[in-house]
């Protein structure tokens, strides 16, 4: 199918001149607008397209039947005159694959005839009846979309693992204060850093960075607020493909709750503790025995094998020694160690494990030596057979979510929180999720393995 549209450049689309195009034309069958065909290479003379990599996309959504799990889930739309929920579902999640920075941009989607092609579509919808669409959610209909997108998880781990289960899913929940800049935004709140903002909640796979769940809420809304309820959500989901899972988290979600829900599907947590009035006390009454020394994995693994540029000489470290000669405090991580103790937070029925690590930092200010000690705390009910290292280690790498974030706002512009409603924003973090999962799931399945660690 080929639409005969007069070339333009971009400088005549921001002049806002009109672009001509042919009149509408129905398809010939019911059904979505884009029929994600099979594409084949050939040499052509013709319009060429920047967005090849779009390919990609489309054969694995119809590869998975995510579109057709789409339709199957939403019922938003009372006629389809012709696009159906996949159809503006889709617009969105490929206008932010192929590096979209707002709604406004779908429209070089339409003006593209290389890009109809590969969609298999006569037209594609407005940037005005995308932000509409956008609008038509409810709560339902967003579980109902976040239900289709699992389908298509799921069949990404039955193709990768097979009928195997993986062994362990170490599943990462985290928050991100998203600032707006409108005085209109329905649902946004001032959010405990100041600014009036939203705050989603972000729930992701740390081994292949897919995300699980993504949800707006207003920023005054804690951050552990709901996270219980979309794990009791995720949980049957993941025991069908892993063994063992594992919830991880900062002291924000530190909650018994959270702790609840992971024990009602007898799975663990490691989260890290906020001081609490006796912890410091704990510690410190703790023998000298208990204690054990303790070394970052970092600094585990350059001590066993240097790679050639760490056995470089180092350059000298600029902001110590800039620090020093201006008497402004230098901390230094001196050592190390860990430790734990049986705990039964004021809450719970459950005791769980405490674990300590205690660090001593070097100070320096204005040529004196200060000795500092420091303690910070891990909670969880991981079993015995995971030492009390392995505990440390496995809770702080869930830092690398903060990656995650950072992909999702800027890899892809999935948090520009183009409308002005909680929900209808909602839906479009919902279509932002399937647009980072579908990097996600080309690298698990026929990209090289370290594919997964490139950014957009």
């Amino acid at each position: 199918v080929k639409e005969h549209t007069a070339p333009v450049r971009a400088s005549h689309v921001n002049q806002g001149t009109s672009i001509p195009r042919s009149p509408v034309r129905a398809p010939s069958r019911s059904g979505p607008v884009f029929h994600h065909p099979t594409l084949q290479v050939s040499p052509e003379r013709g319009e060429a397209t920047a967005y090849g990599g779009l390919s990609l996309a489309t054969a694995l959504v119809r590869s998975l039947g995510v579109n057709r799990a789409i339709d199957e889930a939403l019922g938003l739309l009372q006629s389809h005159r012709p696009f159906t929920e996949s159809d503006h579902v889709l617009t969105h999640v490929y206008n932010l694959f192929i590096g979209g920075t707002c709604i406004e941009d779908i429209g070089n989607l339409q003006v593209s005839e290389p890009v109809r092609r590969m969609l298999g579509a006569v037209r594609i919808p407005d940037p005005t009846t995308a932000g509409d669409f956008l609008r038509r959610f409810d709560a339902a209909s967003l579980s109902a979309l976040d239900g289709a997108i699992d389908q298509g998880q799921e069949a990404v781990w039955q193709r990768r693992y097979g009928r195997k289960k993986a062994d362990r899913a170490l599943v990462d929940l985290d928050s991100h204060v998203h600032p707006v800049y409108g005085d209109q935004k329905e649902g946004a709140d001032f959010s405990y850093k100041g600014p009036l903002a939203y705050h989603p909640l972000v729930i992701s796979l740390a081994e292949t960075q897919e995300c699980l769940r993504l949800i707006n809420r207003p920023g005054n809304t804690p951050s552990a607020d709901g996270a219980e309820k979309h794990l009791d959500e995720l949980f049957p989901m993941l025991l069908r493909r892993f063994r063992q899972v594992v919830v991880r988290g900062d002291s924000a979600f530190c909650n018994q709750k959270v702790f609840d829900a992971c024990e009602a599907h007898g799975q663990y947590f490691a989260v890290v503790s906020p001081t609490q009035t006796n912890f410091e006390a704990l510690a410190e009454a703790l023998p000298k025995s208990a204690w054990e020394p303790y070394r970052a994995p970092g600094e585990r693994a350059a001590q066993r094998a240097p790679s050639p540029a760490q056995r470089r000489k180092r350059r000298p470290n600029l902001r110590r020694r800039l620090a020093r000669q201006r008497g402004k405090h230098d901390l230094r991580l001196e050592r190390q160690w860990v430790a734990e103790i049986p705990y039964r937070p004021q809450r719970s029925q459950a005791t769980y494990r405490l674990v300590i690590r205690r660090q001593r930092i070097e100070e320096h200010h204005q040529g004196q030596l200060f000795e500092l000690w420091r303690y910070r705390y891990v909670m969880t009910n991981l079993p015995p057979s995971t030492s009390t290292r392995e505990a440390v280690d496995l809770t702080y790498q869930r830092c690398d979510q903060e990656n995650v974030i950072e992909q999702l706002q800027h890899g892809i512009s999935g948090m520009r929180m183009p409308t002005g409603g909680l929900r209808s924003n909602a839906a479009f973090l919902t279509c932002a999720r399937l647009a980072h999962n579908l990097k996600a799931w080309l690298a698990q399945l026929v990209l090289p393995r370290e594919t997964m660690r490139w950014e957009w």
